[in-house]
């Protein structure tokens, strides 16, 4: 079914097989995506070891699932339909690579007709193997390619700590690691980009409404000027990946920073579940966390954890910018940058979070894929105990305190003290003096 005849597409199967094989690839990496969110949801662990499967593992890898009602509804809920609009690059195993007597890298490769191969001329710095993806973007051809790289051997020594990623810098450390802040231009450029892009599509938007009602009168004319010399995307697609680079040159150098030789363990929020807040936002907040570029921060921290020798791991992160994180409980308030303890002390709120995660590490009820009202039940439960023991604690010092000060052997508490009953007569005179002043 894969090798059909070559007059059907015009292309020899060299050209079409691995960008086949390639979209396939990504298809059942989107399905085995979705088998693991139903499975987090019915409390169960994705397995890649078919002796470890369960037995809801086995049915939704195969197609059984559709007779099951619950399993049908989680799969429709977690199932993401999209359409790809991806119509410049192809995947090529089929091809030949050589350097020239002047160091220049060529890439031959088969065209449409036989014996007349394509070379392209690259400014790769050696000759390369494997599967490459050839992506056109605008004049330019982007050639994807793996290389092998030594990877040292994970650290032994060196310190763990936690780290709180935001959305104005990009790191926040815990307080064993001198409570850092890494990467504090990270908001800015977001923001100015957000509103770049939001003021530039409002105005391009007015243009395509123009050019649609034109076409709807027939003047088909002004519908084509405005399409090829207004609505192109050359500039935008040039800005756009200018804004990537930068963002990839600071968050890249933050990593460095970040993970440096005296660190050993990273321990971070895993942020890939999508969370729902009842909390009242403006469009233009939304905006901007939608634009939040923290999935190149997950790639930074994988990419440079290996290449340094250093052990990144995921934790949950329910709960852990509301938590106490001297007590571990839910007592407090934060307040913007600030936390408020329900003590009155005072603590900043990202430092507070890195060191709830880095808590949340060794956490043995709280693992990773633990619910959030199952993990908001077990912190409930831990607040009332603490404020038990606390409020004990506090009831046996003032006791102490005022035995110390009356020198009796029964001591009262401040809230146990009787008050003194005033008399009429006492009242009466207060009354009096009061009048007369």
């Amino acid at each position: 079914m894969l090798r059909p005849n070559k007059e059907k597409y015009g292309l020899p199967a060299k050209l079409w097989e691995a960008t086949l094989y390639d979209i396939i690839t990504d298809i059942h990496l989107a399905q085995a995506s979705c088998i693991e969110k139903v499975l987090r949801k019915l409390n169960l662990t994705y397995q890649t070891n078919k002796k470890k499967k369960s037995p809801v593992q086995l049915t939704l890898e195969s197609r059984d699932w559709m007779g099951d009602s619950l399993l049908c509804r989680l799969v429709r809920k977690f199932w993401y339909r999209g359409r790809t609009h991806v119509q410049n690059q192809i995947v090529l195993k089929a091809y030949d690579c050589q350097k020239d007597s002047n160091g220049i890298v060529w890439l031959r490769f088969g065209g449409l007709e036989k014996g007349n191969p394509i070379k392209i001329p690259t400014t790769l710095p050696d000759i390369i193997k494997g599967q490459i993806r050839l992506i056109k973007k605008q004049s330019k051809w982007d050639i994807h390619y793996s290389r092998q790289i030594e990877i040292p051997e994970k650290r032994k020594e060196g310190s763990v700590i936690g780290v709180d990623r935001g959305y104005t810098e990009i790191y926040a450390t815990s307080t064993n690691d001198d409570a850092r802040f890494i990467g504090k231009d990270f908001g800015k450029l977001q923001t100015l980009e957000s509103d770049y892009r939001k003021e530039k599509g409002v105005k391009r938007n007015k243009l395509r409404a123009v050019a649609e009602k034109a076409k709807k009168k027939g003047n088909i004319s002004k519908y084509n000027r405005i399409k090829n010399n207004n609505l192109g995307r050359q500039k935008w697609e040039r800005r756009e990946k200018k804004f990537k680079g930068r963002i990839s040159t600071l968050v890249f150098t933050a990593t460095h920073e970040l993970l440096h030789n005296g660190i050993k363990e990273v321990a971070y929020e895993d942020l890939t579940e999508q969370f729902t807040s009842k909390k009242k936002r403006s469009r233009r907040t939304k905006r901007n966390l939608s634009a939040w570029c923290k999935g190149i921060v997950v790639d930074a921290l994988k990419q440079v954890s290996v290449r340094v020798g250093c052990t990144v791991t995921l934790v949950n992160p329910c709960y852990t910018s509301q938590l106490d994180s001297r007590f571990q409980v839910l007592l407090g308030e934060r307040k913007g940058e600030r936390f408020i303890g329900f003590d009155g002390v005072v603590l900043q709120s990202d430092t507070n979070a890195a060191d709830n995660v880095l808590a949340r590490l060794s956490d043995t009820e709280i693992t990773r894929y633990t619910k959030h009202t199952v993990a908001k039940s077990i912190l409930l439960e831990r607040t009332r105990k603490f404020q038990e023991l606390y409020f004990q604690v506090t009831q046996e010092t003032w006791d102490k305190v005022f035995e110390a000060y009356s020198g009796s052997d029964t001591p009262k508490s401040p809230e146990r003290l009787p008050r003194k009953k005033r008399s009429s007569r006492q009242s009466d005179s207060e009354s009096q003096t009061i009048d007369s002043i």
